[in-house]
């Protein structure tokens, strides 16, 4: 089977730099970057299922993707960002300079830090695991592509598990997913043998901002 990983478009507090709640949206840029996204995923005929994280930013996208395919996605809480808790709507500068205490045993405890009325890092690891296994179980011996609409700290988790890394540190090299970019992967039948990523962070299907086009000439942006 064939695993489609998508992070959602742009919202305000990715543009902010803001720590994010389950009810930021996404901007005009980020429905736009979902249509294109659409757009390009509506020539697939292989995806046979739509899973996606219940935040606002991500459903949406996903409403987006579903309405290409003709049906409607399915939230999972499980495949949600992790739950920063009161530090939402917090740049995190603002927050380590507000509350210093936590700043240090954020920086001391890493994966195990709980975030003030949210979760651990550990947390989410260990429920986007269970729920990318439940997944993989549920489609493993059947034909098509999977898609899941997530985040980008969630999807490093899930990239980090499927690669069978070591749990226990941040999976930083897996963070760097743009917004609507698309990840593929190659799952092994009966899960024997290694999942193959095929690419990452592909975003070739998205448009220059006409910002960019103007600093550029009008010519494409690599």
């Amino acid at each position: 089977m064939r695993l489609l990983l998508v992070r959602h478009g742009e919202t305000e507090g990715n543009v902010s730099r803001r720590l994010q709640g389950a009810e930021d949206p996404l901007t005009e840029r980020g429905r736009r970057q979902a249509r294109e996204l659409a757009a390009h995923l509506s020539d697939r005929s292989d995806v046979s299922a739509l899973y996606a994280s219940p935040y606002r930013r991500a459903f949406d996208t996903a409403r987006a993707i579903g309405d290409a395919l003709g049906f409607q996605p399915e939230p999972r809480p499980a495949l949600a960002e992790l739950d920063v808790g009161r530090a939402a709507g917090y740049r995190f500068e603002a927050w380590v300079e507000e509350f210093p205490e936590e700043a240090e045993r954020f920086r001391q405890e890493g994966v195990d830090y709980a975030w003030p009325g949210g979760e651990s890092g550990r947390d989410l690891s260990a429920r986007a695991e269970r729920e990318m296994d439940r997944i993989l179980r549920s489609h493993r011996h059947k034909s098509g592509a999977v898609l899941l609409v997530s985040h980008g700290g969630t999807l490093a988790w899930i990239i980090a598990h499927l690669l069978k890394e070591p749990d226990g540190e941040w999976p930083h090299d897996y963070t760097r997913l743009d917004n609507c970019s698309i990840t593929e992967a190659a799952i092994a039948p009966n899960g024997d043998g290694p999942t193959k990523f095929l690419y990452t962070n592909e975003v070739g299907h998205l448009s220059a901002d006409p910002d960019e086009e103007a600093a550029t000439g009008g010519d494409p942006v690599e």
